[in-house]
């Protein structure tokens, strides 16, 4: 991944609405490893887009969708992406209750994908 200035707040938000990615928080959390900062978020890209295909194929068990879902939410928490952990969180929770519709867990699913997209398309954007 080439060299980014991740220490910024430029991070996709949307009228004062949540970023895609908190790069303060990521900063705090790297004490401010510019390195270490690009090294986890391009784990987390990597990672984003496999735990997410994961956790949404409907021909896995349910426990192990569950725990992509898991994944990707502390993946999200480490590089501050709150929207990808929050959606990430509903999607264990309904594949872990007892029989939710599955309504409810394909909407749980397509909102996990808008959250990953949103917040990779932030790594383009810093990439480029």
């Amino acid at each position: 991944m080439p060299a980014m200035s991740v220490a910024t707040p430029a991070s996709s938000s949307v009228s004062g609405a949540e970023p895609a990615l908190d790069l303060i928080h990521l900063a705090r959390q790297t004490d401010g490893d510019l390195e270490l900062q690009q090294e986890l978020l391009a784990l987390f890209d990597r990672q984003s887009a496999s735990l997410l295909a994961q956790s949404a194929n409907p021909v896995t068990a349910r426990r192990q969708r569950a725990e992509a879902a898991h994944k990707l939410r502390g993946s999200a928490l480490a590089v501050g992406a709150g929207r990808v952990a929050r959606a990430a969180a509903a999607l264990e929770a309904a594949l872990g209750e007892g029989a939710p519709g599955v309504q409810s867990i394909e909407a749980a699913v397509a909102a996990l994908g808008v959250a990953v997209e949103a917040a990779r398309a932030v790594l383009t954007r810093l990439r480029d």
